[in-house]
């Protein structure tokens, strides 16, 4: 499987294609989670976003939620955006979420509250915030309160805020392969680069302000580092053979990445202050996809050293190598989960699937599809978005980490891949 991997990143990739920014399609609901009433705002006229509902989806794509729809709520539970909480109690949500957007001066003013309607937090308020936002900002606006409502309930930042990237390709296009951003949720699709050779395997630096990624514009794979405001950038590697999988370290001074020059690829990294290439790996078999423990002190590693390819973890306070996982026929692409012990993977068990694995080295399987590939994982842990097949092209989809929710981001037309979460937004 890896020979596979690797002899893709020196040839075409495979086509990808969008028209228009990401639509997301829900095939898989939640059967827990928070029960939230979600009551459309108060909007003065000339708001473009409907808050409530971006609050609503965000919610519900975390896995952690489960909004109740307007519908479903008792007659008379709210009053002109005002909550009845004694009616709307009887539906069994937690709590209400309440608010307004208003024209103030050159700004509107976003503003809602969190009402407990349930036991002793019934009819007090868990949360009340206001802030000022541009029109054009507003969906930006919604996601902070989801953020806000995320934070209240699980005690971890919400995710709603951040941005996206991954590789597209336009068919018939002078510059058919485009590097792009997006918010998480498919809106405000950027063209970062375009180029006529294909472009693989972003990496986000850790403050969102510059990518890794592996272009071929040169006939030959080639590792740059590109700033998103200025579109300058710096070619970190272009050694003969392969150059693949950059990833920043989550402290933001290494970029490890997978080398052939030396003979086998390998797994390097280079330091950003020294300016340093490093050598991490030296073994016969094939050692490829880097991918940084959440505290920048091990690097998780994809290897065939045992047979068939697995993970494995070089660890460099201990200045040890071992093997992660044992399930499964092949086991790929490990991604840590920040805050936790666990790892994202994909994991070939009827199919190629995301999998999380545990600290105990059991794997829980998250997806049912069967060729599911470069899983990347929101920065607060909460989602894990992927490339896999839908409806017969390749596209990306969300899963939540605890497998609740799922929902598929196709695009307009043609194909989509490699996706890379982006950081928690620096002024959260």
């Amino acid at each position: 499987m890896i020979k596979r991997l690797v002899a893709a990143a020196v040839v075409l990739c495979a086509s990808f294609c969008a028209q228009a920014a990401l639509q997301i399609d829900i095939t898989g609901g939640i059967n827990a989670g928070h029960k939230i009433a979600v009551i459309p705002f108060t909007q003065d006229q000339g708001v473009s976003t409907d808050v409530a509902n971006v609050v609503s989806q965000d919610l519900t794509r975390s896995g952690k939620f489960a909004p109740i729809a307007m519908t479903s709520l008792p007659r008379g539970s709210v009053t002109n955006g005002q909550i009845n909480v004694d009616v709307a109690s009887q539906s069994g949500a937690e709590v209400a979420v309440t608010g307004k957007v208003f024209r103030e001066g050159n700004a509107f003013q976003v503003e809602f509250v969190v009402t407990g309607l349930q036991g002793s937090q019934k009819g007090k308020v868990l949360a009340h915030y206001r802030g000022a936002s541009a029109n054009s900002s507003m969906r930006q606006a919604a996601h902070r309160v989801s953020d806000r409502i995320y934070e209240l309930f699980t005690g971890t930042k919400g995710a709603f805020r951040t941005r996206i990237a991954y590789v597209l390709f336009k068919k018939g296009d002078a510059h058919p392969y485009q590097l792009m951003t997006a918010d998480y949720d498919g809106n405000n699709e950027t063209a970062i680069l375009k180029s006529t050779q294909p472009i693989m395997t972003p990496s986000w630096s850790p403050d969102g302000s510059r990518l890794a990624y592996v272009s071929f514009e040169n006939r030959e794979p080639c590792i740059f580092v590109q700033s998103i405001a200025t579109k300058k950038r710096e070619k970190l590697a272009s050694y003969p053979g392969l150059n693949s999988s950059p990833c920043w370290s989550p402290d933001g001074t290494k970029i490890a990445m997978t080398l052939s020059k030396d003979g086998q690829p390998e797994i390097y990294y280079y330091d950003l202050s020294s300016r340093q290439l490093v050598r991490v790996t030296n073994n016969k078999s094939i050692d490829t996809e880097p991918n940084w423990s959440s505290d920048s002190k091990a690097l998780f590693f994809t290897s065939e050293r045992g047979g068939k390819a697995q993970i494995y973890k070089a660890d460099f306070v201990t200045h040890t190598t071992e093997r992660v996982t044992y399930q499964g026929q092949m086991n790929l692409s490990a991604r840590a989960i920040p805050g936790s012990n666990s790892i994202i993977v994909i994991t070939n068990q009827n199919g190629y699937r995301v999998a999380r694995m545990d600290a105990d080295g059991s794997i829980y399987m998250l997806t049912t599809s069967s060729l599911d590939e470069s899983p990347s994982v929101a920065p607060n842990g909460s989602m894990v978005i992927y490339s896999t097949i839908y409806q017969g092209r390749k596209g990306l989809a969300i899963v939540s980490a605890d497998g609740r929710f799922k929902a598929n981001l196709p695009s307009g037309s043609g194909e989509i891949s490699a996706p890379a979460w982006g950081p928690l937004p620096a002024n959260y």
